[in-house]
Parts: structure tokens; C-alpha cells; sequence
């Protein structure tokens, strides 16, 4: 047995907001602050009865409690509280909770929490109605012989693959139902709409953006139908083959933007769904999409076989499914056409299919291009130069392939950034030079414009950097070269331009990576939009983030702004904030790192100096 994976019974409680789209669709902000309210509600209680938070992700948290009774205790309490913030006249928006508790075997791994026990107690939040509590069996027969609650029996139920006995603690003598037991539809009482949540601790992404701009496009257009497209499982063991399922997924995707017919939700989106094992009615909820694809690779040497289905998330119904067998990879280009036309026809839009540029023709070139894509985004040295060994080979057999050209620029580029690098003024030169190789080829591509960008910047030279600028925005293809191009904007001194579109890729794209949220934060405070700022550091300060010293950037901005405003005990306050998180705090010099590329420098001097009257040095 792995010594990493430790088994043990625990109490899990987990608990989820009702109707949490609706509310931030009505008014995102106001939500936002009702959550974080309850969130200290929790917090307080979760202390009281010696519960601790495993994972928390937007409007859910997962905890741990070291007894049922404790657990019980803390639910009824919270719900408790979150009724008498709701019957107060000052609450402007009123929330509801769902709370699902068990006790069970579960897998405790490096942090998470894993196992049935855990996925009851989230099939028993999605079970629960709204301001209610349903319980297991297991801790039934624990906490009825110590509380003088009233609970009605559900009898057993059965909710995806799980299959438990169901009890309801009665807050309230109405909260009283009848279930039909087993396999028996529960939708009149739960509704398509409950959903509980997996979370893993130390994910990458994180819950929509505060202050979103009115004008900026949804996650989903209401005009269009959304297909959340999720990346297709690897079943072959064959290594040469082993990344197709990544492969498959992008060209699918790809395809299908090539349409403006369709929506198709970015790749970070999918991700953070994937790594919280949200089911459909979870996907439904939370984000409204309408159709979902899911499928799998599987086979060996020439002989592969690709499985899809597709689902109507609004109907909960199988729109189609189909199986794809071929011997040659070069039929693949077909064949991710032929799905994307399936996709389209099963859904009854009609619309012209566009076409996807192919990274190449070459089917062994495809197959490599995808490898070493996979490699790079793993982000270590030895990755990074196998990700180069194949792109280097890549280009020997075809010079003039521009794709291949960028891809090994960015490889450059993530040895500087990553500080892999021995020698960064030659990695930049490199990175350029492919770059603008690639550009004479096509000088509308949008990677290539944001590697040049990324990398002039580095050397100084704003006056190239800034004229590429608006054609990124004109045709990136990915969120990522939105970002890098906003970034670019900022740095370039249009501040509105890099704010926009910063918010646009937030908006966007949700669970898009901190980093650009990191700079996001510089560009508002050297924009002077000090109580947006403010506003959009205390949701997420709240939230676990990837980017090392982003919650240190919040609270010396935090800093700097009250220092403005005069305010010097609380500027103080938070300045010491952000030393407490790593036991020194960001110096100067870092800081002046992180805002090497920005065109004015008179912003990082003075943002320096009222820092140093602090205490920076």
C-alpha cells in the first residue's frame, strides 16, 4: 500500500448555496459580499464545534468534524444563523443553504479527502431541501440517543451510484416529505438544479470575478447554445499514443469554435471541472451550460478507438452516442470533423462548419506536436526539454511550419519566466527570433504576436511591443493570449485597455490562473480605481491561489491605498499582513521584478516609496 495514502473514518459535512448562478446573475457583487458574510458564519461555527475545512470553492465548503454530534451541532447552528441574517431587514440578499453530513470510510492524500465517505455526504447535500440538513444512517444512530432533535426517516435512496439511508433533522415541522425510496425519481424535491461539490485542495483555479464589467461577454451567450467539451480520457496503453485524448479534445474544440454558432467554454473552465468531479446536475447548476461532451481513446499502434456521448444538460437525456474506429492516424483530421458535425446535428443548429488550421499534416508530426505540448505544460526543467528535443524535430522535417516555430519559442520563453534558464539574454534572442520567423509566415498570429510582445518587453524595447498589441486582441485564439495581451496593454500604459480585457478573460473564462489576477490588481491601483480595488481584495483573499505572493500583493496594495488616503494605523495593519505570510514579506527589489516590463516607472517609484515609510525595504 502507498505509505502516502492514509484511510481513517470521518465526519463530513458538506455544504453548498441554492440558486447560486441566479443570485450572481441578478447582482454579482451583492452576492459576492452575502457569501462572504455567511462564510464567517460558517467559520465561527466550524470553531465552536472543532470542525475544520478541507476545501472550500466559491458557494461550498467541505469540512471535517471529530465526531458526528459536533457536526450535527455545527449545521443546525449555521442554519440557525443564516435564518436570522435573512429575517434581518439590512440583508440585501438573502442565501440558502443545503447541508449533507455522513460518516464513512474516506482516503486522506496529500491534504484531500477522498473516498465514499465523502461522496455520500455530497449526494446527501444534493438530497437535502433548501435551509436543510439530511444525515446518513451512520450518524443517525450516533446523535439520536444525544440530541432532542426531530428527524423524519427518507428510507434508503439512491443518487448516481451511491446507495444510502437517508434521514431529515426537522428545523421547522413544514420541512417534513415523503421520498420514494431507491431508485425513484427525487427531482420534485431536489430539483435539476442541487448540486454538491468534490473540491480538491490546492487547485489552480478559482469562483468567477467581482466588478465584472456589464459590457463584457458571459460565460454562456444567451443567444447561443454552450458545449462544455471535457477532455477526452486516455484509455490506450500504448505510450505513442498516450496523449491523442488531449490531442482529440483541443481539435474538437477548435472545430467547433470555428463556428460563431456555438459556445464553447475555455479549456480552464473544464479543467477546474474536472479536478472537482462535478457531475452533470453539478455543471448544470453552476454554470448553466446546455450540452456536455464527454468520451475516451483507447488501443493500440494504428488500431485506435475513440468513444463520445453527448448530453442535454437541460433534459438530463443522452442526445447521442457513437463509437469511431480507425487504422491510420492521418484519418484523424477526418474523424475530429465528423464529430464536431455529429455534435452539431444532434444539437439542431444549423450552421456552416468552419475549418481548424492543423498543426500539421503529418500525422507522426501531429502526434509529436501533441506530446511535447503536453511535456511543456507540466512546467519542470526535464519536461521543458523534452517538450524542446521534439519541437526541435519537429521543425527539422517541416522549416517552414510557423506552429512549431512559436511552440519552441514558448519554450524559451518558460525557462526564462520559470528561472530554469543559464543563460535568459540568449533565451530571449532565440524566443524573438522564432517569433518573428514564425510572424513572417503569418503575421497575424496571435501566439506569435504575444511571444514577441512578452519578449521585447523583457529587453525594453515598449515602442515594437506596443504597436503588436491591438492584433492580439484582434485575433488571439486562446484566453491565454487575451491575458498576454492585456498584460502588454498595461504595460504599454493603456490602462482601461489592459483592465478590460483582463476582466473580459475573468469573465470568460472563471478559473482562469492568478497571475494575471496579480497583475490585474497592479493595474487598478495605478489606475486609481482604489474601492474596486478593495472590493475585489476581500473576495479574493478569502480563496486559495497558485501564484506565489499574489495574497502578499493584495495586502501591500491594501497598504498603499490606505497610506493615500491617510488612513496610517491601517496601512500598517496590512503591511504587517503581508509579511506574516511568508515571515519577511516582499522587499522592494521584488517588487520592482514583478513590474520590470511597465512603461511607467514613475507609478513603481512612487508605490516604492510610500511602501518605504512603512517599513519596506
Amino acid at each position: 500500500m502507498n505509505s502516502e495514502i492514509d484511510r481513517k473514518i470521518a465526519v463530513i459535512l458538506v455544504a453548498d448555496v441554492v440558486g447560486y448562478s441566479k443570485h450572481m446573475e441578478r447582482d454579482e457583487n451583492a452576492t459576492l459580499k452575502a457569501y462572504a458574510e455567511c462564510e464567517k458564519l460558517l467559520k465561527t461555527c466550524l470553531k465552536k464545534y472543532k470542525g475544520s475545512i478541507f476545501n472550500t470553492a466559491g458557494d461550498s465548503a467541505l469540512a471535517e468534524f471529530p465526531s458526528a454530534v459536533n457536526a450535527v451541532e455545527c449545521g443546525v447552528a449555521f442554519q440557525s444563523d443564516i435564518k436570522k441574517r435573512n429575517e434581518s431587514d439590512k440583508t440585501e440578499v438573502k442565501l440558502e443553504f443545503r447541508i449533507g453530513i455522513n460518516m464513512g470510510d474516506v482516503v486522506q492524500k496529500e491534504g484531500n479527502l477522498f473516498g465514499d465517505g465523502v461522496n455520500i455526504a455530497a449526494r446527501l447535500e444534493a438530497l437535502a431541501q433548501p435551509n436543510g440538513i439530511s444525515i446518513s444512517k451512520s450518524v443517525y444512530d450516533l446523535v439520536v440517543p444525544k440530541t432532542k432533535m426531530t428527524f423524519n426517516d427518507l428510507g434508503v435512496q439512491k443518487v448516481k451510484q451511491n446507495e444510502f439511508h437517508a434521514f431529515d433533522i426537522l428545523l421547522d415541522p413544514s420541512q417534513k416529505r415523503t421520498l420514494k425510496t431507491k431508485s425513484g425519481s427525487m427531482i420534485p424535491f431536489i430539483g435539476a438544479a442541487a448540486a454538491a461539490v468534490f473540491v480538491i485542495v490546492g487547485v489552480l483555479y478559482f469562483t468567477i470575478l467581482q466588478n465584472k464589467s456589464n459590457d463584457l461577454k458571459p460565460i454562456v451567450s444567451a443567444d447561443k447554445p454552450s458545449i462544455l467539451v471535457m477532455n477526452f480520457e486516455n484509455l490506450t496503453k500504448d505510450e505513442d499514443n498516450g496523449f491523442l485524448g488531449n490531442g482529440i479534445t483541443t481539435s474538437i474544440r477548435s472545430v467547433l469554435n470555428s463556428t460563431d454558432s456555438v459556445k464553447i467554454p475555455p479549456s480552464s473552465t473544464t479543467n477546474f471541472i474536472a479536478k472537482n468531479e462535478y457531475d452533470n446536475a453539478q455543471i448544470h447548476e453552476k454554470y448553466a451550460f446546455d450540452f456536455i461532451l464527454r468520451g475516451n481513446v483507447q488501443g493500440a499502434g494504428n488500431k485506435i478507438r475513440i468513444s463520445v456521448e453527448m448530453t442535454d444538460l437541460n433534459k438530463e437525456s443522452i442526445l447521442f452516442s457513437n463509437i469511431y474506429d480507425f487504422d491510420d492516424t492521418k484519418d484523424l483530421f477526418a474523424l475530429q470533423d465528423e464529430i464536431a458535425v455529429s455534435i452539431l446535428q444532434a444539437t439542431r443548429i444549423e450552421t456552416k462548419l468552419g475549418r481548424s488550421e492543423l498543426v500539421s499534416k503529418d500525422p507522426e508530426l501531429y502526434k509529436m506536436h501533441i506530446k511535447a505540448n503536453s511535456l511543456f505544460s507540466k512546467m519542470t526543467p526535464a519536461t521543458n526539454k523534452e517538450a524542446e528535443k521534439l519541437w526541435i524535430k519537429a521543425l527539422e522535417k517541416e522549416p517552414e511550419n510557423h506552429r512549431f516555430m512559436v511552440t519552441l519559442g514558448w519554450v524559451n520563453w518558460q525557462k526564462i519566466v520559470l528561472r530554469m534558464s543559464e543563460n535568459p539574454k540568449e533565451n530571449i534572442q532565440k524566443g524573438l527570433q522564432l517569433a518573428k520567423q514564425s510572424l513572417s509566415i503569418r503575421p497575424d498570429f496571435a501566439s506569435a504576436l504575444s511571444l514577441a510582445v512578452s519578449l521585447e518587453m523583457m529587453t525594453g524595447n515598449h515602442e515594437d511591443a506596443c504597436k503588436k498589441i491591438d492584433k492580439i486582441f484582434k485575433n488571439a485564439e486562446t484566453m491565454f493570449e487575451t491575458a498576454l495581451g492585456a498584460a502588454g496593454a498595461h504595460n504599454c500604459g493603456d490602462l482601461e485597455l489592459a483592465i478590460s480585457n483582463y476582466e473580459y478573460v475573468f469573465n470568460t473564462a472563471p478559473h482562469f490562473s492568478s497571475w494575471a489576477r496579480n497583475l490585474y490588481s497592479y493595474a487598478l491601483v495605478e489606475n486609481g480605481d482604489f474601492d474596486k480595488a478593495l472590493n475585489f481584495f476581500e473576495v479574493e483573499l478569502q480563496k486559495e491561489h497558485a501564484f506565489g505572493g499574489f495574497s502578499q500583493t493584495m495586502y501591500l496594495l491594501s497598504a498603499y491605498i490606505n497610506k493615500k488616503r491617510g488612513n496610517e494605523e491601517k496601512a500598517r495593519e496590512f503591511f504587517e499582513k503581508q509579511k506574516s505570510e511568508d515571515g519577511k514579506g516582499k522587499s522592494a527589489q521584488r517588487i520592482r521584478g514583478e513590474l520590470s516590463m511597465l512603461k511607467n516607472k514613475s507609478f513603481i517609484d512612487e508605490l516604492i516609496d510610500q511602501l518605504n515609510s512603512i517599513g519596506l525595504t
